[in-house]
């Protein structure tokens, strides 16, 4: 068959072009075009979105490659979902996908970070796939002379009349290119969207997505073959440990020297308030900083209140320069709901800050080339995103800077924003010495200098009528900034960085406080939702302008907002005299979300009764059981949950015994994943729940290890039964690795109410918390 030199064609707004004979090989390569907006220049460290070598590839041995910029964290997604997904677009077999490429900010297309998977993350790689598939219906119509309507593919393979071909065969001796359009900005946090509207598999027609494939990397993982960031080693590499300020607002006074005669490797590197001592070898380095520490003196400081002082002080901040949220759902007048209620609940509920507290700190290696470029070895988020920031810190384009992530410990949206803390200090110091250095923080480093999920609190009113019906709901959530994406690094340095979240600060920078847990109780007549937002505390008063800088972890903004809530329906559901999850289904009207309280209800023994039980105890050295119940929605997906408690009121001490939740995500693509994901979003919320919290002193952060931050252990982790509602009918897919984690909170302070008749309402449900609340 004859073949051209060029030819183009138009794909549903793609566009395809078909070039030269090649002599062997060839592959569809899917690339993107950026929707009004110029064609970038080539350049060797970034993937030009208007050529080929992006997305997708399709080789002539039927093999194929997925690229995207999305790293996994754990979740497994890329290496289930996103496969099951194209090959399902595609009409593939799954197997067939046999590279996935993360992450690396040279070798993926579209940005964007680890979270959201299923939500924006889906509709970019599906339409892709979606493109690709009609790209090769018009290739195998050209070939086979079938019209292209009258073609089928199963399994990699086009079919039309008695004709059929392969997709290896269609690309083979060709080399062919796809343009897909795309908006937005490569290093924005949310990186670039497909665009268009490509004609996409209806969901009664899968034959992938829905059964369970098992997650690729876990044989690498446990095998020892994967490679993580803290296995990477470079030529000339030189290891560093941080001399980190005394405080969050204290500023050098001067470097300690390091002793020569004991360490004659070591060297310190100070630039502004950013102090590094290297070495050839890790134990050198961390024994040198250690007697650098010692002799190095800096300012003393007193910005912050104290975790003690905590919510006095954010009843005191200021609120009014940030512009109050609303809820769209905001409907009704209060005020004369409220007035008319025949019985009212008005609380306040109270949560902590938590740390992202990742099992091993943050580490990076960063290689300051002669050529100008710099290569960041790590584990992130969002690599386009610390691409960006590297690349202001240091006045250069983005062109400069590579940056390769491998597996690592997780951190739960520490860097979803761009860095863990590490990377840009690696590169500070890696460009001051002309070498490769690698910078692993200690523990007490990443309790102190990460950022931590930002506290809140919460004023709820709700007003009931004589039949027990909620007539009213208000609340007014009030949270600090909620995330800080400056490097810590550039700011001890002085280097530039972006401004700090602000009130005119455009999202995530900002310190609006939005509406983030969605309304599900439209049986409620009258509603008013409000958000306060202010500025992170001690920012403006440390030298540093660090203070507590806030971030986003696992269902951020929702959590702090949904555990209040939950948790005063529930009071609500009491003070009625009526069943917690019969209370939530009389005043709720979508199916969804009726369906998984129905289900919770079902799948964990549920004991429908009014709330406390009968004859509640809060004395005695003898366990006492109790149940709760919390729902959510949040992207995409309907939650419900379910703890079974028991709690010794003598001690304090509540052990989880049974942890139950519905989950109807809308279409399950990979049922054994999203169990698995679930379970340890239970875990951690349990973590949550019972004993986290990042306690504070006047100066920094005074949790060091794990016996001063601690997290739930394996002795304590209840039995978990996970339901998973598919609903293809839905249409989409979605989210499943957040919402798990929040909704424990609420269902296990309701279940201690439930046993002892004590409403506990702050966070962490500590043993010395409750032994004081239960005497009182």
């Amino acid at each position: 068959m004859a073949i051209p030199n060029e030819s183009s064609m138009n794909v549903f707004g793609a566009t395809m072009t078909r070039r030269q004979l090649v002599k062997a090989g060839g592959a569809l390569l899917v690339g993107f075009g950026v929707a009004g907006a110029a064609v970038p220049k080539r350049s060797k460290n970034t993937l030009d979105p208007t050529l080929p070598g992006s997305w997708i590839e399709i080789h002539p041995d039927n093999t194929i490659l997925i690229r995207t910029g999305k790293s996994d964290f754990g979740q497994g997604t890329t290496y289930t979902a996103y496969r099951q997904i194209v090959a399902e677009e595609l009409n593939a077999r799954f197997e067939a996908i046999t590279t996935v490429v993360m992450g690396d900010t040279d070798r993926t297309p579209d940005g964007s970070g680890a979270f959201d998977f299923l939500g924006r993350g889906t509709p970019n790689i599906r339409k892709a796939a979606a493109y690709t598939y009609q790209a090769l219906l018009e290739l195998a119509s050209k070939q086979l002379g079938i019209p292209k309507s009258e073609l089928s593919a199963k399994d990699g393979v086009v079919s039309g009349g008695s004709k059929s071909i392969s997709y290896g065969d269609l690309v083979k001796g060709q080399q062919l290119k796809l343009t897909i359009p795309v908006t937005g900005s490569l290093t924005n946090i949310m990186g670039l969207t497909v665009t268009g509207e490509p004609p996409m598999k209806p969901a009664s027609e899968y034959t992938i997505i829905g059964k369970s494939f098992k997650n690729s990397v876990i044989v690498s993982k446990v095998t020892a073959r994967e490679q993580w960031a803290a296995d990477v080693r470079l030529p000339n590499m030189l290891h560093a440990r941080m001399v980190h300020p005394k405080t969050l607002g204290s500023t050098l006074v001067s470097a300690g020297e390091v002793d020569k005669t004991r360490y004659p490797n070591a060297q310190v590197v100070v630039k502004g308030n950013l102090v590094g001592v290297v070495a050839p070898t890790e134990w050198e380095a961390i024994r040198a900083s250690q007697q650098v520490a010692a002799a190095t003196k800096w300012t003393d400081w007193k910005g912050l209140p104290g975790d003690a002082n905590l919510f006095q002080h954010l009843r005191q901040a200021d609120w009014k320069t940030t512009p109050v949220s609303k809820s769209d759902k905001t409907r009704g007048d209060v005020a004369p709901a409220m007035a008319g209620a025949a019985k009212k609940l008005s609380a306040t509920y109270e949560f902590p800050f938590m740390k992202h507290a990742p099992i091993g700190p943050t580490q990076a290696v960063a290689d300051a080339r002669p050529d100008g470029t710099v290569h960041i070895y790590t584990h992130n988020q969002n690599p386009q995103a610390l691409r960006g920031e590297i690349a202001q810190m240091l006045g250069v384009s983005i062109d400069q800077i590579v940056v390769r992530t491998f597996a690592g410990p997780g951190h739960y949206g520490r860097s979803n924003g761009g860095n863990a803390g590490a990377e840009d200090e690696a590169v500070i110091l890696s460009k001051a010495l002309g070498r490769p250095v690698r910078v692993q923080w200690m523990r007490p480093d990443d309790f102190q200098w990460s950022t931590q999920s930002p506290a809140a609190l919460a004023d709820v009113e709700i007003g009931l009528d004589a039949k027990g019906k909620m007539v009213a709901y208000q609340v007014d959530h009030y949270m600090p900034a909620g995330q800080d994406d400056r490097p810590v690094g550039a700011l001890l340095a002085g280097l530039p960085t972006m401004a700090a979240p602000s009130e005119k600060g455009e999202f995530p920078g900002t310190t609006a406080n939005d509406l983030s847990d969605p309304w599900i109780y439209d049986g409620v007549a009258v509603l008013k939702e409000q958000g306060h937002g202010t500025f992170q505390i001690g920012q403006k008063a440390s030298p540093l302008a660090i203070g507590l800088r806030d971030h986003s972890m696992r269902t951020p903004g929702q959590f702090q907002q949904n555990y209040p809530r939950e948790l005063a329906i529930s009071e609500a559901a009491a003070l009625a005299g009526a069943d917690a999850i019969q209370f939530r289904i009389d005043h709720a009207t979508e199916e969804r979300a009726i369906g998984v309280l129905q289900a919770v209800r079902d799948a964990s023994g549920w004991e429908t009764r009014s709330s406390p039980v009968a004859k509640p105890v809060s004395t005695g050295d003898q366990a006492v059981r109790g149940q709760g119940v919390s729902v959510m929605f949040r992207s995409g997906t309907y939650w419900a949950c379910v703890c079974q408690i028991a709690v010794t009121p003598s001690t304090g001490a509540i052990q989880v015994e049974k942890y139950t939740i519905a989950v109807d995500p809308g279409i399950v693509v990979n049922p054994m994943q999203l169990k698995r994901q679930v379970e340890g979003g239970a875990v951690m919320g349990i973590s949550h729940a019972l004993l986290e919290e990042t306690k504070f002193d006047e100066s920094g952060i005074t949790a060091r290890d794990w016996r001063t931050y601690p997290i739930l252990k394996m002795a304590d982790i209840p039995e978990i039964k996970v339901v998973l509602l598919h609903r293809p009918e839905v249409g989409a897919y979605g989210g499943g690795s957040e919402a798990a984690n929040a909704l424990a909170a609420p269902a296990i302070a309701a279940a201690l109410f439930d046993a002892t008749g004590k409403i506990a309402r702050r966070l962490p449900l500590r043993p010395e918390y409750l032994q004081t609340l239960l005497k009182a």
